[in-house]
Formats: C-alpha cells, structure tokens, sequence
C-alpha cells in the first residue's frame, strides 16, 4: 500500500490542501452520460456531492446515434468527450458553444483545457495522455551521455549505449504493426511539417517528409529486437521495468509503476521529458489525446450553467488529492510530480498548444488503416517508401469515396 502510495506522489505530484467537497450545491436535476472508466468515477463521485447529479456511465461518442432531431431524448446536460470522439458529436451539431461560460469560470480552468473548433470553445480538457520520452538519468549521467532534445541526438545516444551487459538493447518501443506504428507515423510526420489532409480531406502523405518520416521509422527499428513488430506499450514499459533497455518513447499513462521499487529495478532512476523534435526548437514528435466535458444542445441555459459549474467542483484539488495517480490531469489545480512536470510545461507552451493535439477525424480514421498494412510491408522490406506511401493514399481515396468524404 506504501508504496503504490508513494508512486502516485513521485510520478502525479503532492496533494494540495484540500478544499470543500462542494462549495456551490446544484439545484438543478442535472442528467450526465460519461464514458465508464475511473477517471469518470472519480470526477462523478465529486459532482454527486452537489446534490440532484444523476451520472450515468454509459456514453461512447464512437458509437452513440442519437437522433438529431430531438437530441435532449438521450444527451442530457453534460457528456463525456475525447479528441478521439468530439468530431462526431460536433459533426451533429448535438454540443453548444461555451465561451460564455468559460469567460465566467474562467479563474477555474487553464487556457490548456479549452477545446476550440472553429474559434469557439466546444469543450474543457480534464485529462491527456501523450508520448514522452523516458531515460535513464543515472545511466546518461554516468556516461556523461546528453540527454536527447532531437531525434539525430537519440541516435547518438542510443549508439553511444550500444554494447553494454547490463541491458539487451539500449532503446524499447512500441512497434507493434498495426495502431502503434501508425500512431508513430502520424507523431512524427506531423511534427516534421507534413500535412496529413487538405481541405478536400484528400491525403498529404506521399512526398518528401513522409518518405523521411518512414526512414526514420526504419532507422530507430535498426536498435530494435527483431520481433519489434509484436511490441506493444506494455512490452516497452516491461523492457524498462526490468531493464532490457535504459530509454523509451512511451505513453505517459503508462509511467506509474516505474517509480515502484516493488515491481520496478529502476525505481528513482529514470526521468521523462517531452518527446524528441525532429528538428532543433520544433515540437515535440508527440500528438496529446485528452479527454473532458461538453455541454450538448439538450441542455437548458439554466442546465448548461449548472452542469458545467458542477463539473468543475468536481474536478477540485479534493478529487486530486484522491485521485492523483489516475490520470496526467490537466485541470488547473493539479501539480505535476517528477516524471509530469516538464511534460505539463510543454503542454502549456504556445497557450496550452505546446504538444500537438491529435487530429481526429473520420478521414483520420480511414488513412490510419489504409497506412497500417503499407507500413508493415514497408517496415519488412517487401516495399518501398514512396510505393507504400502511394497504395496507402490509393486505398484511403476509395475507401472515402465510399462513405462521401472526398469527391471522386
């Protein structure tokens, strides 16, 4: 118990002092659909402590169809987003727009909660997970290796690792084909300037930065064990755990256990900072996932107001103080521990536009899996940059004809 106490303080930060467990009670029978996972449970247990909150944990964006015609039947006063399912609701037209209540509360949130779409404010960030690059700083320190800031100085330190009997490999990923070697695509290709759709939503990735993008991609798999393709985020944070490798890019959700001296060799000794740039004073080769609140249409003025004050006592530093370790929060009340500070001080960057927000979208969607098979064979050598990145586009352009997403 202590010590998955004290991983939660290393890695998510000190409790604060504890506020009021609801300092404005709600008068208004306010309806909540919420996707069902504890960082919910946690937000829900502290909204309930207003009084007349009736949350129910069965909202999926992804696949909810309400009908757009009386949208207040199944929506409620409040719903549980992501980036991963904003679009669709917001393609809808089923959310309100929030300025007005954002400029009210606004010495409650931090400018990097606010989701716009279009200029207006659709939704609040409560929460994110991002890729973070993870080392070992007593190892780097000893070796007088720096610590990478570019992905040309991961190489360098990666080779300058190379050969040592304390671990397997000097870098793990998450490489497994599929949805992670496409999340890394995306990751780097955008944070090397690629354009991923035009306007038309007709794909950007053949050219230049792409064929780079999956030469790099190559590269960084030249450091890899051989059954790279089948290593999943779970694989990678095991590599570190037990050290079969001192560095990383993993998820930050992911960071928890290395700070457990029960399950962990390297306990104290590793540090996380953003993601490598591709270039010198770029952003980080890293896309932030968040995940928050909307107000939906269904809601009345007096419900809208209500469901959004109430949300935001539930995400005191009480519900923090608790629940510190579920989540890399992004609430203003949270304070980062040792493996999130410089990670949150990246997000804060450029008015809370530090780390490339994901680019979610049904054309997204349909790219993403035209790109995993061509990747894969890419990967393996069976072909070309340019060729796999030309079937991929070739495949996504049929595949969003289809649904009406690009002209013919």
């Amino acid at each position: 118990m202590f010590a998955a106490a004290l991983t939660a303080l290393i890695v998510f930060g000190i409790p604060q002092q504890l506020h009021a467990a609801c300092l404005t009670p709600n008068n208004a029978e306010l309806e909540m659909h919420l996707p069902d996972y504890p960082i919910w449970w946690a937000v829900a247990d502290e909204m309930r402590q207003c009084g007349n909150v009736n949350a129910v944990f069965d909202f999926d964006a992804a696949t909810v169809a309400p009908d757009s015609a009386s949208p207040d039947k199944n929506l409620g006063a409040l719903v549980g987003v992501s980036n991963a399912s904003l679009y669709r609701l917001n393609q809808q037209k089923l959310l309100r727009p929030i300025d007005e209540l954002v400029e009210k509360y606004k010495d409650k949130l931090a400018e990097r909660q606010l989701i716009r779409i279009d200029g207006k404010v659709v939704a609040i960030a409560i929460a994110a997970n991002t890729r973070a690059l993870v080392v070992h700083s007593d190892l780097y320190a000893q070796e007088n290796i720096v610590v990478p800031k570019i992905y040309d100085e991961l190489f360098a330190s990666a080779d300058r690792l190379k050969g040592s009997q304390l671990y397997t490999h000097s870098l793990t990923l998450a490489f497994k084909s599929g949805w992670n070697l496409t999340q890394e695509f995306v990751d780097q290709f955008l944070a090397s300037g690629g354009k991923w759709l035009d306007s038309e939503n007709k794909p950007c990735i053949s050219g230049a930065i792409g064929e780079a993008t999956l030469e790099r991609m190559k590269k960084l798999a030249s450091y890899l064990p051989e059954e790279y393709l089948e290593a999943d985020a779970a694989k990678a944070l095991d590599d570190l755990l037990k050290f079969r490798a001192p560095m990383s890019v993993l998820w930050v959700s992911s960071l928890g256990p290395l700070e457990n001296p029960a399950v962990s060799r390297v306990a104290g000794k590793m540090g996380a900072l953003p993601a490598p740039a591709i270039t010198s004073g770029g952003k980080p080769a890293s896309t932030l996932w968040w995940d928050g609140f909307a107000i939906p249409v269904s809601a009345t003025n007096e419900q809208a107001e209500a469901a959004f004050r109430t949300a935001l006592e539930g995400l005191d530093s009480d519900m923090l103080a608790q629940n510190r370790d579920k989540a890399f929060w992004l609430v203003k009340d949270y304070f980062p521990g040792r493996l999130t500070k410089q990670l949150l001080a990246e997000v804060d960057k450029d008015g809370g536009q530090g780390i490339m927000h994901y680019p979610a979208s049904e054309a997204t969607d349909l790219l993403r899996r035209a790109l995993g098979p061509q990747i894969k064979e890419f990967m393996e050598g069976k072909k070309a940059a340019a060729a796999a990145l030309a079937a991929a586009e070739g495949d996504y352009l049929k595949a969003a004809q289809e649904r009406g997403l690009v002209g013919s």
